[in-house]
């Protein structure tokens, strides 16, 4: 249930429990998939508030799920090459639609911006949530990451059709 959810950009004040909610979403969640030394070697990569404050400022389109009870409850990102770097939901809150509204708010930005397709490196977790809003799966993905194996899975899907996307790419006149 979405119910009292608000979908809001990023403000700088956020860095910090943004940071904390993908610690815990990955504390948490990580293990309903992965093995515990691949969680461990996970959260070897989780990003600090400053290292989130400074990818959230890039010029991508970076929102934050709220709520009035609880505050920030989910975040999610989306560069203008169309890649989704961060899908993360506080586990409290997980499994209520909170991550599928942050990828259709992306959806919707993207098809604003005129991106032909958008992708992303998804766990085991998040990909359901991705298949949901109609990605597709290219491909499973190993990658290593402080000595382990972890896997993930790359996503796709096609915003705009082939005739939207040719016009994106021709010269302004």
């Amino acid at each position: 249930m979405t119910s009292g959810l608000t979908l809001r950009p990023y403000e700088s004040s956020d860095a910090e429990a943004l940071s904390a909610i993908y610690r815990r979403a990955v504390f948490q969640l990580g293990p309903r998939a992965y093995r515990p030394d691949q969680v461990a070697a996970w959260l070897s990569i989780a990003p600090d508030a400053g290292m989130l404050h400074q990818i959230y400022t890039d010029g991508r389109h970076a929102i934050v799920a709220a709520n009035g009870a609880n505050g920030l409850i989910g975040f999610a990102d989306l560069a203008d090459t169309g890649h989704i770097r961060f899908l993360y939901v506080d586990p409290d809150h997980a499994g209520r639609g909170i991550g599928g509204a942050l990828v259709n708010n992306l959806l919707e930005h993207a098809r604003d911006a005129r991106v032909s397709s958008v992708h992303s490196d998804a766990s085991e977790l998040a990909r359901r949530v991705f298949e949901r809003a109609g990605f597709s799966c290219v491909s499973r993905q190993e990658h290593e990451i402080a000595g382990t194996w972890i896997h993930n899975f790359l996503m796709r899907k096609r915003v705009l059709g082939a005739q939207a996307s040719a016009r994106r790419s021709q010269p302004k006149e």
